[in-house]
């Protein structure tokens, strides 16, 4: 049978299917070091969005055909080094689009919308006044600034002009048409337009600190950043500047950088800051879907068992 190093836990039933065609090794941790002592005799590799497949882990197993990652991105993967191998590296890229849209429509609203606020104010007895002066927008009174609009950002762009928004988005690639009102415009035009800047870009070279305190400064007074992508798309130290100083109007954040943020960071004392443990993608259906990945995984096992060149005779 093939031996497939398992980083991190998965669901019962997905490791049931896993060890149903497979002998699982189960690693202690999910370190490179431990990686390395583990995966020599291992034919793939499932792991987390969190796992670091780096270069030394993929040397390290010779019989390494596969790496599985359970999510969307694989920034924490050496691709380039996995090439060089002859080693697939494969992922779920659609398992967590709705999940990770709902949560992003879920921040935007509770940003327009102060509800944890005033109904602390109505527990706390200021029935009356919580009542007295109006509060918030309407998201159909916004303009919604959608950067990357491929399978996740697309579907936010969709439930946004479902509730009566305006769509703006930029792509660095030509996408659409799109069966929603969503007009394509440059970056500029984003941080400048909208009321509601939200991110749906993978992290590479390009997209790290993208948005940083030259693009915070071009954001329209009051706008709100949306972050559901990866922390390190924004540069912590310029956005925590612009929320101190209410340039902004209020930030909702499911990652950041570093992750998780140290106790005391000044992010959790700004009341219009709204900080998720990275937990977009994680309903049930959204982790089924990514866990799915064990099935991908044995299935290209098969299609390489007598295929001798996915081995590459060069690592060392």
């Amino acid at each position: 049978m093939f031996r497939v190093l398992l980083a991190e836990p998965l669901d019962p039933e997905s490791e049931a299917r896993l060890a149903a065609g497979a002998v699982v090794v189960r690693a202690p941790a999910c370190d490179a070091l431990t990686l390395c002592r583990l995966i020599g005799d291992c034919d793939a590799l499932v792991a987390r969005t969190s796992t670091p497949v780096t270069r030394a882990v993929l040397q390290s197993g010779p019989r390494l055909r596969v790496v599985g990652v359970a999510g969307v991105g694989v920034d924490r993967v050496d691709v380039k080094a996995a090439a060089e191998l002859g080693i697939a590296v494969l992922s779920t890229p659609a398992a967590a689009t709705d999940a990770v849209a709902d949560l992003t429509l879920a921040l935007i609203l509770h940003q327009l919308r102060p509800v944890g606020r005033l109904a602390a104010a109505y527990r706390a007895g200021a029935f009356h006044a919580a009542r007295e002066h109006p509060h918030g927008r309407e998201l159909a009174s916004c303009v919604v600034g959608i950067v990357g609009m491929g399978r996740i950002g697309s579907a936010v762009g969709r439930r946004s002009a479902a509730c009566g928004a305006r769509v703006i988005y930029n792509d660095i690639v030509p996408v659409g048409p799109f069966d929603f009102a969503a007009t394509p415009v440059e970056k500029g035009e984003i941080w400048e337009r909208s009321d509601i800047v939200s991110l749906h870009v993978p992290l590479t070279e390009a997209t790290r600190r993208l948005v940083d305190a030259a693009a915070l400064s071009r954001f329209k007074p009051g706008a709100i950043l949306v972050n559901t992508s990866r922390g390190a798309v924004v540069d912590t130290a310029a956005l925590t500047a612009a929320l101190q100083t209410k340039r902004l109007g209020g930030a909702a954040l499911d990652v950041v950088d570093p992750e998780p943020l140290p106790a005391g960071h000044p992010l959790f004392a700004i009341d219009a800051c709204v900080l998720t443990p990275h937990i977009a993608a994680r309903t049930h259906e959204g982790l089924r879907r990514m866990f799915g990945i064990v099935d991908a995984v044995l299935a290209r096992l098969r299609e390489t068992e007598t295929d001798t060149s996915a081995r590459s005779p060069e690592r060392k």
